[in-house]
């Protein structure tokens, strides 16, 4: 294994509004998104509840091995964030491994048996971490190699395996392993689902997979079925011919398909209840009901590229607008009511670069670093100093440097960790 601990001098906010279009077949996001959301409710922001502000050097920095993230260098497709440890994919001794937060240190590290081709990061249910790793079966004699996708729970304080689960996925043919990845989707207290495909045009069908967090338990598969948003009773996926369908949690029932003239759809977990879909050409960017199919919010000529779900009631949507220029939604989770909009020249006030939000508190960066409230867009404020963070719980800020490859970790100024 491969690893940095100490801190570093580097200052610079890394992750500016991304205001290109986006070309992707899934992305997923966790810590908020990628299913396991904590439960939505009606709390208010309170701005002393999440950090306020960080030193403007790291306290911690970790690196590893571990796969590279997707088109939108989205920090949850390299490390899940828990409390004090965070969790990420390690390519050269094939497995998990587990960091400290507050030095860098690394708690502990998980070999996946014959564990092969890894994608994004491991998920996080409650105390347990989940992982799939792409193995391949040596065949004998006229039996081709099989490939195979392996899942593996572990206990998240400690990395002692609590259950393993092999899927097949078929023969290949020329005795490689192929393109397809597995990745978790997303994971809560009672399943787990797993997707294996290629990215863009592929002859190989796609394979989804939905487990029993508990036990390990397949509960159903579908060769026909990218998974790309977990909730508590439906799994959204896109089908072979380009329709997003919902199928339930318990028995894998098709709960409901819609074409939506996708194309090349980019479709992403918003937050609890709800399913992000963008390329169609039947309007702009859509919310999906994630249980009934059905069509929360249509942004119009509005393109919002990625959404940032606080952990409350609230996903903060940043993209572009007709005329190309940035533009920030908040939408209540529940209602799918628009909050506030920025830019507003009513107040002159402009639309800032996005990084994060939690618990009622957006992180972003304007001509400095600054947080605004998640329910009202009003600043909180605007001297917290360089660093505005891409990944935030309770006690830290963690900003993943793509061109370094290694993610730095800030320690909140004010506040304490919890528990």
């Amino acid at each position: 294994m491969k690893f940095m601990r100490s801190a570093n001098g580097r200052n610079a906010v890394r992750c500016p509004l991304r205001l290109v279009s986006i070309v992707l077949g899934v992305l997923f996001a966790v810590a908020g998104c990628g299913g396991g959301h904590p439960p939505s409710n009606s709390k208010a922001a309170d701005p002393k509840a999440p950090p306020e502000a960080f030193p403007q050097d790291p306290t911690a920095t970790f690196q590893g091995d571990w796969p590279s993230p997707g088109t939108e260098h989205d920090p949850a497709d390299v490390v899940a964030l828990g409390a004090r440890l965070a969790y990420a994919y390690d390519q050269d001794d094939v497995g998990i491994t587990a960091f400290r937060l507050d030095n860098g240190d690394v708690a502990w590290h998980t070999t996946a048996p014959e564990g092969g081709s890894v994608a994004q990061a491991p998920r996080l249910a409650g105390n347990t971490v989940i992982g799939a790793f792409a193995t391949t079966k040596a065949g004998a004699g006229t039996y081709a190699d099989r490939q195979g996708i392996s899942v593996i729970a572990m206990e998240a304080g400690t990395g002692k395996t609590l259950w393993t689960r092999e899927i097949a996925t078929g023969s290949v043919s020329d005795n490689a392993a192929g393109a397809a990845v597995p990745h978790v989707v997303g994971a809560d207290a009672r399943h787990v689902l797993v997707a294996s495909y290629e990215q863009g045009f592929s002859e190989t069908p796609p394979l989804s997979a939905l487990l029993d967090t508990r036990t390990g338990r397949v509960i159903w598969t579908d060769t026909d079925f990218k998974g790309v948003d977990l909730e508590a009773s439906v799994a959204v996926g896109v089908r072979d011919d380009g329709d997003l369908a919902g199928k339930s949690t318990s028995d894998g029932r098709q709960q409901w398909r819609r074409d939506l003239q996708l194309g090349e759809i980019r479709a992403t977990d918003p937050g609890p209840g709800l399913t992000f879909a963008d390329g169609t050409t039947a309007g702009g960017t859509l919310l999906i009901d994630a249980a009934t199919g059905t069509t929360r919010l249509d942004s119009g000529n509005t393109s919002l590229l990625d959404c940032h779900y606080d952990g409350w009631n609230t996903t903060i949507c940043a993209g572009a607008d007709g005329s190309g220029n940035a533009t920030v939604w908040a939408v209540d989770v529940r209602t799918s009511q628009v909050l506030w909009r920025l830019p507003d020249a009513s107040t002159n006030r402009v639309a800032p670069g996005i990084t994060s939000a939690w618990h009622g508190v957006v992180y972003a960066h304007a001509d400095q670093a600054l947080t605004l409230d998640t329910r009202t867009g009003k600043d909180l404020r605007t001297n917290i100093g360089v660093i505005s963070p891409t990944m935030v719980n309770d006690g830290y800020g963690l900003i993943y440097d793509d061109s370094a490859r290694v993610i730095d970790v800030y320690r909140a100024a004010e506040g304490s960790v919890s528990d």
